[in-house]
């Protein structure tokens, strides 16, 4: 049994690489690989390339002058706008995702000196809910926390001495704000955590208080310094936001379902995908308690003093910072002023740092590998019913891009949604990836925390048929000026099909009728453009 394991580690990288390519499949074999929030980040990341370069859009978009955290998905997309198609530009980025959390995670365990075959437990993360509303920024964020983790794992002991480490964490953490505000919190609360607990297990093992203190505070001054640029953007971007006088909390039983059922991995369909994740929950469960009996053993049979004194691990720090995103989960809000589906993130978190914990601990090989294949299959199994999810997506995301290819350059387009599903809310987006237009379904340009804002002062007085659309949120969730200028819309964009017994649906349609033709029309999309007088 020991040699075939010993072969399989021989070619353990070869099988890490060939399930990291596996598990990009559903990216690679679709034109599209929807999610709620992708076609926005698409759409925001072709606008600044051409508001970088032309001011014919300046009236109705501004750049926000603020550094918000939430940079860094949009920059990687503006640049692989500049070479490539906005489907290729999100392909790129996604595989960028899906090749670098395993890899991450794979570079953690191995600086942690965990068992690397357990690395593969990342591989059920890679697809999780937040993705599939599309928050790259957040899951770049998750990159940019394990990069780090491995990068202080290694350094810790001497960084204190190096200049050049100590700017390549600061660059790595300014990096981390800028991809997400939360991660470089909970970023920075674990390089805490593991710092406290190596200066524990020192002090237990030597005694020597005074020298332990010292070292470790050495340490502490080095991470606050590296920290010390993003800290302040921090600050000026929380107080500049106002916080909500009515959060909104889940209730504990639901809190406590999530947590059986591994809510934050199933991306569309809770009957189907909690079959999977139920089952590696179990087998987490399971080598929790095969890692904790190991340990207790080894602990039970050590013969000197220092081993019996280190029932404690430095691992165990993983341990704490899981701990800690527990107890967020159940005190936190879910919503407030500023951020919505906290409570998802931290049981994403709470589920992240304990795998890293189980990845650490001691087991017998072939124990490890049957709950490892396991694991393996179940997330296999999902994946497999998330192909199909996706291309059901894909389809109607082909026809919003055959769609834009009759909307000219420069256009206003207005847009009404009548899906149902809430991952296609920003189909209409789609439109835009490839071709300078304004869509007025822009859920980004309203919010204070990216990088495009809705210029509220200069924003033409948007017409129909020359009456004003402010207030019409049917058309248009943009904050329409009736002082200004009065400007026509040039198109209007249709999701899905009319409901003959909805009386608003007719009554607008009505509407559409009498000032706008109707030019293309397929399974999922209908276009109107402005009727010219004559016409």
């Amino acid at each position: 049994m020991n040699q075939v394991l010993n072969r399989l580690t021989k070619y353990e990288g070869f099988f890490f690489l060939t399930v990291v390519l596996i598990n990009i499949i559903p990216v690679l074999s679709h034109h599209f690989f929807p999610t709620l929030d992708g076609p926005a980040h698409l759409y925001n990341a072709n606008l600044i390339n051409h508001m970088l370069l032309h001011p014919d859009f300046d009236s109705f978009l501004q750049f926000n002058p603020e550094p918000v955290p939430n940079w860094t998905g949009h920059i990687l997309l503006c640049f692989f706008k500049w070479f490539l198609p906005g489907n290729l530009a999100e392909k790129l980025l996604l595989i960028l995702y899906f090749i670098g959390l395993p890899y991450a995670f794979r570079s953690l365990i191995k600086s942690a000196k965990g068992y690397i075959w357990l690395s593969y437990l990342i591989f059920p993360f890679t697809y999780n809910y937040l993705l599939s509303l599309g928050f790259y920024n957040f899951s770049l964020g998750i990159i940019g926390l394990l990069i780090v983790l491995s990068f202080w794992i290694r350094n810790h002991e001497t960084i204190t001495a190096s200049i050049k480490k100590i700017v390549i964490l600061n660059i790595l953490l300014i990096l981390i704000y800028f991809s997400h505000v939360m991660m470089f919190s909970i970023t920075l609360l674990a390089v805490v955590c593991y710092t406290f607990i190596t200066f524990l297990k020192q002090w237990i093992e030597n005694g020597k208080l005074k020298e332990v203190f010292t070292i470790h505070l050495k340490k502490a001054l080095v991470l606050l310094v590296c920290s010390l640029i993003p800290l302040v953007l921090m600050f000026f971007y929380f107080a500049n936001r106002p916080t909500s006088e009515n959060p909104d909390f889940l209730s504990k039983q639901e809190l406590f379902s999530w947590l059986g059922n591994m809510n934050p991995l199933i991306c569309y369909s809770v009957g189907i995908e909690k079959i999977s994740t139920i089952m590696t929950n179990i087998v987490l469960l399971g080598l929790i308690i095969g890692g904790l009996i190991m340990r207790i053993r080894t602990w039970k049979s050590a013969t000197n003093s220092t081993t019996k004194k280190g029932f404690l691990g430095i691992n165990d720090a993983w341990l704490l910072v899981s701990g800690v995103m527990l107890l967020l989960l159940f005190i936190m809000p879910d919503k407030n002023g500023m951020a919505s589906l906290i409570s998802m993130r931290f049981a994403l978190l709470f589920f992240l740092f304990l795998v890293i914990w189980i990845s650490t601990m001691n087991y017998s090989k072939p124990f490890a590998l049957i709950c490892l294949l396991l694991i393996l299959v179940a997330h296999v199994k999902r994946v497999r019913h998330l192909d199909h999810v996706i291309d059901s997506h894909n389809a109607v995301a082909l026809d919003c891009a055959e769609t834009a290819k009759f909307i000219k350059p420069n256009s206003i387009v207005a847009s009404v949604n009548l899906m149902s599903h809430w991952s296609r809310a920003h189909f209409s987006n789609y439109l835009g990836i490839d071709k300078p237009m304004i869509i007025l379904e822009n859920y980004e340009a309203t919010m204070d925390y990216f990088p495009l804002l809705w210029n509220k002062e200069k924003i033409p007085n948007l017409q129909a048929g020359g009456v004003s659309i402010d207030g019409n949120f049917w058309l248009s969730t943009a904050p329409i000026n009736p002082q200004n200028q009065k400007k026509e819309l040039d198109y209007i964009f249709v999701l899905g099909n009319l409901d003959s017994t909805n009386t608003e649906q007719l009554k607008n349609f009505q509407m559409i009728a009498r000032h706008f033709k109707l030019i293309h029309k397929n399974n999922n999309c209908t276009l109107y453009r402005r009727k010219i007088t004559g016409n």
